[in-house]
């Protein structure tokens, strides 16, 4: 016999079959079987433990179809049979697809990708259990046309080539139940037996051939079905059901029995009232329900905290932590921030759930090393070399990389001898950096062993067979099972359980992936990178989960694992339109309207979007059947689900609450940042809220304290040592000053012929040209060509320092420095040019002022200490006449540079004028005594011109000649300003010009040097003093979003400006009329 148990109240149904079994065991009815699906078998083994007591396992047990099939295997014969898994389906159709690949079209170029072979394994799952065959397939083909006849004939034949596979090796899982199936028809297994099902809203044509089976053989089968009998959404999936196995009943003639099943009274009325009109068509009330709400909440971080609040709340009123259930409608946005709550509140939580295998840190260091053998690319290189198991410690590993970062290492060249420059291009290779190379290319060699081997290993093997076993001892080699052992140990003496379980079932993931591979594609020949992607599919594939040992704990929980459990109080979380109910497209390779094109055609698969629909809705109705005291909806979007309006409508009075205006505060750091809102700390909070608030508070007026004395003199030494890149950085900002020069701290860049690389070659190659040409009598006794001859050989040599041969001779650096070159060569023959005109004659290239230089370093000693000036002036230019002897500073500059007033006002750009002033100072104290005669920048560069269509060429040697004017400072004197440059009416390259009243410009007297020499003095001892100070508060200057010291700066993103204060200083340009007021007013009144 047939019953058919229905009613609205899917926990009244199921009470209904665990009373029935119950009663048959007080009879001594043995046997019985209850079948659910495979996720609700422990939920419903315990309810039926719970009903019938200790020995209700004598007369019944809880099974699964899958479950049913091993009881009936381990009886009847079978039970040692092999089947594949999910993995091993995937790598069973590679094998089907290698077998038809001539035959495809449609499919071809795709066949072998791993993410096409995964959803061709859900469509052959589908076909398998809709009882599908390849000869249907092939036949709905025949009566289709253009592409989906062409694709539904390929499906077919991977079908069919997919059947075939698995007869000459492991069967699909899915053909267990069609074994099953066989069985129960062949044997007595079920005669006599009482059979129950529950918790179903429909069947497969595969399962519905096994309850066919089952009909025929036990002695009553008793079915639950969720449905009123109307034609509300909720019920139509319970109809059809019921449809169908009346019809299957009827087919074997078989008495069918209807059953109404009434409500339990065990849930409150408010939420018996609240179900029936959501889903039977009931009524509501006309007054507010007390135990079903509605919250709306601004994000889901309000929701979440809602729901720690209601329970935290619940829990204090005397209820369990059990006896709450979190439902979140989208696991992905509310699992985690959930999580974090409960656990900073101190809430036990249970969420049954599966970790991927491979997001653990050991399995992506394997999985980085069997793709880093593929390409050596620097990821996943680095990947593995950064993992636990990489065979360098932390600190290799970053000298590794930084140097592999700097040249760009990649592919084969990780397995030669590194050659290149370990400090990076333009550095002249001394005995120390060969052996600091030296060290790197062992360390190089160690990193690459493993690797090094693992690709021997596999560019060596034939099969898959030899590959999985390359796998295999890459895992000895590192030790992968010792390595997980004492993770787990790890996790489990820092009381981590779950990840501890999980660790624990990693290994035998990893082994079982192999084994697949193994024993599915074992004597198949695969490409390395095609066997990679499919092992790294398996691992991604494979997910290990763990049951919390927790007995009073909030479930947290999915609408599918909810649909068979009961709990006192519901929180919904996420009644969004669109999550509650979900509709969505099957998807797949078979796209909703092909679906229904083969339905049309007798081909039957998955339900079709309208069917999807009221399956859903029936699940959501089980779902939501849980809550037996108190329901709350939660929805945190602006259009909320239809079933949270729908509850506003049947009950007019229920005002939807906002989820801000009941605040969470779920640890003592969250109850100390409310109460520090507060315009003074209340007296009554607890101490251990006022000491958190005290440490917050202390936190929150975080500031760039100076340091203490002993740490200046551990960071800079006693004397603190000073150039005039530093003296630059301290005044444009200090913060930026001690990242730099005090913790010595410095971004990764990679190797390239950029401007500063630029700079240093332009100076070399003018520093040997110049010294050359005054050995063959200067520019003016030479020709242009020889003056091009002698640059082209300078720049050779130079370029064996800048851009090594090998590697990086191949690289766009290559390309860069023959473009440079061109630029470099026009550089010094325009500095020929001027030098022809001027009667200044280079005296002196790259003058050094440093211990054991030419010259010695400059002191300055400040109120609280000294300082030492160390640097490098690119040429000093002298000229003598009427016995006096005059010099000039030359700075050659790459880049655009102005000789900027304001900027040395606030100490910036010092450094040709300390230069300047120093080497005056020590000619003076040599007996030797010059007279300064200025500072000029020479342009290291000549920048393209942009031309108007139409344009005369000429106009852009005119436009090309103003960039080369030189910047700087002169001395205010005719004849010395004559020498150093042979003009009538306006010189070509020196900044000045005549006036009406006598020349303008950036000129200086004699005393307006000697007062500026004051005042520079006095500022590189005012920074000496400020760094002693310990001072390290932010303080760039501003100039504007053009001209900021923050735009570039390489240590933004440590400057905290979110927490303190960042003083900018902004000053205005000023005209050299102002800038000497100002710097006599300066040294007037300091």
């Amino acid at each position: 016999m047939l019953e058919l148990l229905h009613g609205p109240d899917r926990t009244a149904n199921s009470m209904e079959l665990l009373a029935r079994i119950c009663e048959n065991a007080t009879h001594g009815v043995a046997g019985q079987i209850l079948i659910v699906p495979e996720q609700y078998s422990h939920e419903t083994e315990r309810a039926l433990c719970e009903r019938g007591g200790d020995t209700i396992s004598r007369y019944a047990e809880v099974l699964s179809f899958t479950r049913l099939a091993s009881r009936v295997f381990s009886v009847c014969g079978g039970v040692c049979e092999e089947y594949l898994d999910e993995n091993g389906r995937i790598l069973t159709l590679y094998l089907a697809a290698q077998q038809v690949r001539e035959q495809l079209k449609f499919y071809a170029a795709v066949m072998t990708r791993p993410d096409f072979l995964k959803q061709l394994g859900a469509l052959m799952e589908e076909l398998l259990t809709s009882c599908v065959t390849p000869d249907a397939l092939h036949t709905a083909a025949a009566r289709l046309e253009g592409r989906l006849a062409q694709k539904v004939t390929e499906l077919a034949l991977l079908y069919e080539s997919y059947l075939s596979v698995c007869k000459t090796g492991r069967g699909d899982p899915v053909t267990r139940q069609t074994r099953l199936c066989e069985l129960l028809d062949e044997t007595e297994f079920l005669d006599g037996r009482e059979v129950f099902l529950d918790g179903f809203s429909d069947f497969t044509a595969l399962q519905m051939q096994i309850i066919s089976a089952i009909l025929a053989h036990a002695k009553n089968v008793r079915v639950a079905l969720l449905t009123s009998g109307g034609q509300y959404a909720a019920c139509q999936t319970g109809n059809e059901t019921e449809k169908q196995l009346r019809q299957l009943a009827a087919r074997q003639g078989i008495e069918t029995v209807r059953r109404s099943i009434p409500a339990r009274e065990h849930r409150v009325p408010d939420v018996q009232l609240w179900l029936n009109g959501l889903f039977f068509g009931g009524s509501g009330s006309g007054e507010a329900p007390q135990n079903v709400s509605l919250v709306h909440a601004g994000s889901q971080q309000a929701a979440c905290a809602y729901a720690a609040r209601t329970v935290r709340s619940g829990v204090l009123s005397g209820l369990r932590y059990r006896d709450f259930t979190v439902c979140m409608t989208d696991e992905a946005a509310y699992r985690l921030p959930m999580q974090t709550l409960f656990s900073r509140a101190g809430i036990p939580v249970y969420c049954a759930s599966s970790a991927p295998v491979a997001q653990n840190p050991l399995i992506v260091a394997l999985l980085s090393a069997m793709q880093a053998v593929l390409r050596y690319e620097p990821g996943p290189v680095l990947a593995f070399l950064k993992s636990e198991f990489s065979p360098l410690c932390e600190a290799d590993c970053d000298t590794l990389e930084h140097y592999a970062y700097y040249w760009g290492i990649r592919g084969s060249a990780w397995e030669k001898p590194w050659q290149l420059h370990p400090c990076g291009l333009g550095q002249p290779m001394e005995p120390e950096d060969e052996a600091a190379l030296q060290a790197l290319n062992a360390l190089r060699e160690q990193a690459v062993a493993p690797l090094r081997t693992l690709r021997l290993a596999l560019a060596k093997a034939r099969t898959v067979d030899e590959q999985v076993r390359a796998i295999a001892a890459l895992l000895e080699t590192l030790d992968a099972a010792g390595r997980l052992q004492t993770q787990q140990d790890a996790l489990e003496q820092a009381g981590q359980a779950q990840r501890a379980q999980e660790c624990g079932q990693l290994y035998e993931a990893l082994i079982s992936a192999l084994e697949q591979m193994d024993q599915v594609l074992g004597a198949a020949s695969l490409e390395t990178e095609l066997f990679v992607q499919l092992f790294s599919m398996l691992l991604h594939n494979t997910s290990v989960g763990s049951i919390p040992s927790v007995c009073d704990a909030v479930q947290l929980t999915t609408l599918p694992m909810l649909r068979h459990r009961r709990t006192r109080v519901l929180l919904v979380l996420g009644a969004n339109d669109g999550l509650l109910p979900a509709f969505s497209d099957p998807g797949g390779l078979l796209a909703d309207p092909e679906r229904q094109k083969l339905r049309s055609l007798g081909v039957e698969l998955s339900p079709g979007r309208s069917a999807s629909s009221d399956r859903e809705m029936s699940w959501v109705c089980a779902a939501l059947s849980a809550a037996e005291q108190r329901v709350c909806l939660v929805t945190d979007a602006a259009q909320p689900s239809f079933l949270y309006s729908r509850t506003a409508s049947l009950f007019p009075a229920l005002q939807p609450a906002a989820a801000e205006d009941f605040p969470f505060l779920p640890d003592c750091a969250a109850a100390a940042g409310a109460a520090l809102q507060q315009s003074a700390l209340p007296d009554w909070l607890p101490e251990a809220v006022q000491k958190e608030a005290r440490t917050l508070s202390q936190r929150c007026a975080y500031s760039f304290a100076s340091m203490r004395p002993e740490a200046v003199r551990a960071l800079y030494g006693r004397t603190i040592p000073l150039s005039a890149s530093k003296i630059d950085r301290f005044a444009g900002c200090r913060y930026a000053f001690f990242l730099q020069y005090g913790l010595r701290a410095a971004p990764w860049k990679q190797a390239e012929f950029d401007a500063p690389l630029f700079g240093s070659f332009v100076h070399d190659v003018l520093e040997h040209v110049v010294r050359e040409a005054q050995e063959q009598g200067g520019f003016a006794a030479m020709t242009d060509g020889e003056i091009s001859a002698l640059t082209e050989r300078c720049m050779d040599n130079c370029m064996k320092t800048y851009l090594p041969q090998g590697q990086a001779a191949a690289s766009r650096e290559s390309y860069l420095s023959a473009r440079n070159r061109q630029e470099a060569a026009a550089v010094v023959m325009d500095v020929a040019r001027e030098l022809r005109l001027s009667q200044f004659a280079p005296a002196a290239e790259e003058l050094r002022f440093a211990p054991g230089g030419p010259l010695p370093p400059i002191e300055y000693r400040a109120k609280t200490g000294s300082g030492l000036l160390t640097g490098q002036i690119d040429r000093v230019d002298t000229y003598e006449a009427d016995g006096r002897r005059y010099f000039r500073i030359i700075d050659y500059k790459t880049g655009h540079k102005d000789f900027d007033y304001a900027e040395l006002l606030y100490g910036k750009n010092l450094q040709m004028l300390l230069y300047l002033f120093a080497l005056e100072s020590y000619q003076r104290r040599a007996g030797t005594p010059m007279q300064p005669a200025g500072v000029l920048y020479v342009p290291g560069r000549c920048d393209m011109v942009k031309l108007k269509p139409g344009e005369d060429p000429a106009q852009a040697d005119a436009e090309r000649q103003k960039d080369l004017r030189r910047k700087g400072l002169l001395l205010n004197d005719e004849a010395v300003l004559h020498a150093m440059e042979a003009y009538e009416k306006k010189p070509q390259y020196l900044p000045f010009a005549p006036g009406p009243d006598g020349l303008i410009g950036d000129l200086a007297s004699p005393a307006q040097l000697a007062e500026l020499e004051r005042f520079v003095n006095g500022q590189v001892e005012a920074m000496i003093d400020e760094i002693l100070s310990g001072a390290t508060a932010p303080n760039p200057i501003d100039r504007g979003p053009s001209d900021s010291e923050c735009k570039y700066c390489d240590f933004s993103s440590a400057c905290h400006k979110d927490v303190c204060g960042v003083n900018a200083r902004r000053f205005a340009s000023v005209t050299p009329e102002e800038f000497w007021q100002a710097l006599e007013r300066r040294l007037e009144h300091g």
